[in-house]
């Protein structure tokens, strides 16, 4: 897997962490905020630690697809050289 990518999937995990750490601290120590803040904090941080955590398997996923359609048209131009080769030499 190519070194950016490989350093974006680990970014969007640490922010995720970072999310759910910060989630949980609302949730334990935010009882002097109004409930509706808390709420709105609480679903904020948690939303996006679920984000971060869900878009590097999506990251993972079209990386794969691309390198077996890359594989693929590889594969294939290999083929039409050798057909092109066998009929210069036929």
């Amino acid at each position: 897997m190519d070194e950016r990518l490989k350093k974006r999937i680990y970014a969007f995990y640490l922010a995720g962490a970072l999310n759910l750490i910060l989630g949980c601290w609302v949730l334990i120590h935010g009882g002097d905020l109004k409930q509706s803040t808390r709420s709105i904090m609480m679903l904020f941080f948690f939303g996006f630690a679920a984000l971060d955590f869900w878009f590097p398997s999506q990251l993972k996923k079209k990386y794969n697809e691309e390198k077996a359609q890359f594989e693929r048209m590889q594969r294939e131009q290999a083929e039409q050289a050798a057909k092109a080769n066998g009929q210069q030499q036929g």
